[in-house]
């Protein structure tokens, strides 16, 4: 193929003419599934010969390639997306990518290391034969330092692949440290021996470190295991961390913060940082034996190893590495922020364990004070926001990710786990220490910057506090401390300060609700800040005012709250709303949520403004959020869960639905439609959106047209991307379906809808799991008995679609195998003719009855404290039993011409079973009336707040093993696990269905005595055939049934009665 072409097809995507432009784009499309032309690409691509930025573009274009189209599933060479790179092109790469990763430019390296990284994790080492090897002859320090760095970017490149898996799937990284790390430790030596400031060397050993991490992620590989080996690479990481930086990496006292944080990202800062990752990692999984021992079993006997030499000989000298460390913020000095993140984190692991806490026990005290609480205090960074731009101020102090990033959250959570597990030596010196900084700001000798640190820091300590071993000691110095010396503060001139006291109190409510003036007192004031002039105050006061009002250990408002929060409830949503005009967060939208639902009754009137403001604001977020802004994300959904509060705190006055409507059509309306390029762009939301629409077709008066244009953008969203969500949307389909049949069957299109989001699941093997299976029949249970008689062509192939997933994909849990037979027992309760018609002529009569009667007859093996269970698999619940016995009954009043010669035959068994499940409704019922409901297990009034282990013992740590939970997510991602959490047994006190109003009991007897009066020796014949136990039963059942049926009409009469 002409290289020119290409070069010059290339070179024409970078004209500034947009024709000529397209025209080398088209071009270049035209020749993707030829022939030769992708290893020609990569040859023009990697060409010195051509401009540079012709090189970048085409290496971008290449890598995208790549991504798409190196190995697809099901690939078609006709198709114009599902195409694969030819063979002999993609060998050509595997056997040049090494080279041209080697040679890349600077600019282009990281594209062709993309490349690699796909190409890898698909074809390494089965289609890469020597590739390691050629990887290991670059690792020559005698080589040009680029084709050296080239190199150790494969290996890092290769190892990242096993990052994330599971023990099993990592014997290729092993191979990987065999062949290449021997190579790295003298490249290690020499970028530590390199003169200060040099940048290449330090870059080469940034990757190194990071494959290292790469390599242990998961489990130290059984290279590392090898002690003199691993020893040797922990002195190679002690040495990186301890080695001095350039002094333009050394910082000054007086450098801004943007400074500090310019000065992080160099490169010789970088090493330390993933330096002591690996050594926080390692600790983290390794420095408890016992733990050890307990996890990682006999079969993993080399990493017991390397834990016990971990605690024994390493973690106390990592340990007082990193307290040096730490001195030097102490002493001045500058460390960049993640660096002091990984340095705290190790430190927090040193506070549990007894080796090293003999030797951090006399420094803690030190560590706190110098070290860790400057760190909590207000500081310059924080006056330039809080001044400049109070938004970011206020995002950055709520940021979830800041809890892994900031220094900040780093010092205060190894305070509290310092006052936490080592409570008798830490605790009361911090409080002192703070108290005192505390009292010296009231009386006019303290700082304002250190009295927020001070409450930073008490108010972190609050739950552990509260709690029943500390609140009996410190209650009253608390309250006395919240009373006297923070709730003035609120009155302060300092902005950070009256913010910093609001919050704290916000984390004493206990405390505070034991004195109720003081609390009614205190929320006023809260309410009274919510007009403060600065920003982030009033954010506060508002986040502060939730937790004053709302008491979640109840569910309810707190006690003495009503009254005063009521009295001014109109102009305290006013307040909200115009602070959520002012910033997008989810925490004040949580506030609105808890004010809504703790004063339903004074919502109600103001409901349809609530509403419209809250529709508002979401569009308003939602359309912010480009995939970046998790603030305006969070704060959409928050703004959705807030409008189905409302939802709930107004069903009982449905009326007002159709008012709230005119909002919520149009938000439901956007979520569920495309936009003009067929994209869905708030795919995110739609859970919640469809909690909302299910409120509107469940319990407004009756769905209207706004409510029922969403049905048709709805089920298209299934079909075009939201498979997934079939669960959630069966919700609102099961209220159209059920709540306004007439309408629904009134569209023939309607139906056919419905039954092709079925035929979508149960005919896609390969993308429907069972527990999407069990949504569907779900859906046609819905659809089969709310449409007794009006739906006769959909029946046929219902049944036909349950056979075919039977004999093509049978289930495998009993949970979904009861939901298939479930179908099939509603469609006999249908039409019980004309469903053993159909499926005699699919041949599946016997098949289907086979495995319906063994499932009947199933039960556990399981043996607890040595005895055997016996509980039936299938069909546990009563509305199981149900269907079973009104599917199985409906067969009797089919003549027996009419049978398939299978039912005939076996019509004994079926009526047995019949009497079985009536049998087991009665015990269960009887069960859950001695019982009073589903039994529950008294929970142990148990106190997480305060561990306080003794000095010369370990915290009992339970970490679960990275290989457990990895087994566990690969459980659910093969089908295996999701029962534990799906379980099969529904609530049937919450569970309403259109055969609630069917006594099953009777059903039987009505139909067994239409059968005994039509065909009274058939039936002589059939009974005749039952044990004597079985003919007992049956009478039994036959003269219950006058008694039952004069019991529900006496409960109906009763019902009708109460209104």
């Amino acid at each position: 193929m002409d290289l020119n072409s290409i070069y010059a097809a290339l070179a024409g995507t970078l004209a500034t003419d947009q024709a000529a432009r397209q025209a080398a784009e088209d071009a270049l499309k035209s020749l993707e599934r030829v022939p030769g032309y992708f290893s020609s690409l990569f040859q023009v691509v990697n060409s010195k010969e051509a401009p540079l930025e012709v090189r970048q573009a085409g290496i971008i274009y290449f890598k995208n390639l790549v991504n798409k189209h190196w190995e697809r599933e099901n690939p078609t060479q006709d198709e114009a997306t599902n195409w694969v790179i030819a063979e002999q092109d993609r060998q050509f790469v595997r056997q040049n990518l090494l080279e041209a990763l080697v040679q890349a430019h600077p600019l282009c390296r990281s594209q062709v290391a993309e490349s690699l990284r796909k190409i890898s994790s698909l074809d390494f080492p089965e289609k890469l034969p020597g590739f390691l090897e050629q990887v290991a002859a670059r690792l020559d320090a005698s080589l040009p330092p680029d084709e050296i760095h080239g190199a150790l970017i494969a290996i890092r490149v290769l190892t990242k692949n096993y990052e994330y898996r599971s023990s099993e799937r990592r014997k290729g990284v092993n191979e990987i440290l065999i062949a290449c790390f021997p190579k790295l430790v003298p490249l290690m030596e020499a970028t530590l021996a390199a003169p200060l400031g040099d940048e290449k060397a330090a870059e080469m050993q940034k990757v190194m470190i990071k494959s290292l991490w790469s390599s242990i992620h998961q489990s130290v590989p059984l290279y590392m295991q090898e002690l003199p080996i691993f020893m040797q690479w922990m002195e190679l990481l002690y040495r990186v961390i301890e080695a001095p930086v350039p002094p333009q990496a050394q910082g000054s006292p007086t450098a801004s913060a943007d400074e500090k944080k310019d000065l992080g990202k160099m490169v010789f800062w970088k090493c330390k940082r993933w330096a002591a990752h690996i050594l926080h990692r390692l600790f983290q999984k390794y420095g408890s034996p016992k733990l050890s021992e307990k996890q990682l079993g006999e079969e993993r006997k080399g990493e017991i190893v390397i834990s016990k030499t971990f605690h024994d000989q390493l973690a106390n000298h990592f340990l007082q590495m990193f307290m040096h460390k730490l001195e030097t913020l102490a002493n001045g000095g500058f460390l960049p922020e993640r660096l002091v993140v990984e340095a705290t984190n190790y430190i927090m692991i040193a506070v549990t364990l007894a080796v090293t806490w003999t030797n951090l026990k006399p420094n803690c005290i030190p560590l706190i004070m110098q070290v860790l609480f400057p760190m909590l205090c207000f500081d310059d960074a924080d006056e330039e926001l809080w001044t400049d731009d109070p938004n970011e101020f206020i995002r950055k102090s709520n940021d979830i990710m800041e809890d892994y990033q900031s220094q900040r959250v780093g010092a205060c959570n190894l305070i509290i786990d310092l006052c936490k597990k080592r409570t008798t030596t830490t605790l009361l010196p911090t409080l002192e220490f703070c108290v005192g900084h505390l009292k010296a700001y009231k009386e006019g000798t303290g700082n304002a910057r250190i009295a927020d640190g001070a409450l930073y820091c008490i108010g972190s300590l609050a739950s552990p506090l509260q709690e029943k071993k500390l609140a009996a000691q410190y209650e009253q110095q608390i309250l006395w401390l919240l009373k006297d010396v923070v709730a003035p503060m609120i009155k302060t001139d300092k902005g950070h300060l009256r913010g910093r006291a609001a919050w704290m109190i916000s984390q004493f409510v206990k405390t505070v609700m034991k004195d109720q003036p003081f609390f009614q007192a205190i929320t006023s004031e809260m309410m009274t800040l919510l007009a403060d002039s600065d920003l982030p105050v009033r954010f506060q006061a508002a986040v502060a005012l939730r937790g004053l009002i709302y008491n979640p250990e109840d569910s309810a408002p707190r006690e003495g709250i009503e009254q005063l929060v009521g009295a001014v409830f109109p102009q305290l949503l006013q307040e909200m709303f115009n602070l959520m005009d002012q910033i997008g967060s989810d925490e004040l939208i949580a506030t609105v949520e808890v004010l809504i639902e703790c004063f339903a009754e004074q919502a109600a009137p103001h409901a349809e403004n609530l509403c419209s403001r809250l529709s508002q604001h979401f569009l308003r977020l939602a359309a912010a959020d480009d995939g970046t802004d998790d603030e305006a994300s969070f704060a959409a959904c928050q703004c959705c869960r807030a409008i189905t509060t409302l939802l709930e705190a107004v069903k009982k006055t449905p009326e007002l639905y159709a008012k709230l409507e005119p909002s919520l059509v149009p938000l439901l309306h956007t979520v569920f439609s495309p936009d003009a390029a067929g994209d869905y762009p708030f795919m995110e939301y739609m859970e919640d959106c469809l909690e909302i629409l299910t409120y509107l077709t469940y319990y407004a008066p009756t769905i209207s047209d706004g409510v029922w244009s969403l049905y048709k953008p709805l089920c298209q969203s299934f079909f075009d991307w939201a498979f997934d969500y079939l669960s959630n949307i069966n919700l609102p389909l099961d209220n159209y379906i059920s709540r306004c049949n007439d309408r629904f069957l009134a569209h023939p299109e309607h139906v056919e809808t419905v039954y092709k989001i079925i035929e979508r699941v149960l005919q896609t093997d390969e993308q429907s799991g069972e527990r999407d299976c069990v949504e569907a029949c779900k859906l046609s249970e819905s659809l089969i008995l709310n449409c007794m008689g009006k739906i006769d062509a959909v029946i046929p192939p219902i049944l036909n679609l349950i056979v075919h997933r039977f004999r093509t994909n049978p289930p495998q849990k009993e949970h979904c195998r009861a939901e298939f037979l479930k179908c099939v027992a509603n469609c006999l309760y249908y039409n019980p003719e004309g469903t053993a018609m159909a499926l005699e002529q699919a041949g599946a009569t016997n098949e289907i009855f086979q495995i319906w009667l063994e499932a009947l007859r199933a039960r556990e093996e399981e043996v607890q404290e040595g005895q055997a269970l016996g509980n039936k698999t299938h069909f546990r619940s009563l509305h199981d039993k149900k269907v079973c016995i009104l599917g199985l009954s409906s067969i009797l009043r089919v003549p027996a011409t009419s049978l398939p010669p299978t039912l005939q035959s076996g019509m004994s068994f079926i009526v047995q079973s019949i009497m079985e499940l009536l049998q087991d409704i009665e015990t269960e019922k009887k069960r859950k009336e001695e019982t009073g409901g589903d039994d529950e297990d008294d929970d142990d009034d148990e106190e997480e707040g305060i561990i306080d282990v003794d000095d010369d013992c370990d915290e009992e740590l339970v970490k679960e093993d990275m290989d457990d939970l990895l087994a566990k997510l690969s459980q659910f991602k093969d089908g295996d696990g999701w029962d534990d959490l799906f379980g099969d047994e529904e609530d049937d006190d919450e569970y309403t269905s259109p055969i609630d109003d069917v006594d099953e009991l009777i059903f039987f007897v009505e139909n067994f005595t239409m059968l005994q009066t039509n065909f009274p020796n058939e039936t002589q014949a059939l009974t005749s055939s039952f044990p004597p136990e079985g003919q007992g039963l049956l009478q039994a059942i036959i003269a219950q049934a006058p008694q039952r049926a004069a019991e529900n009409a006496a409960k109906k009469a009763q019902e009708k009665a109460a209104g």
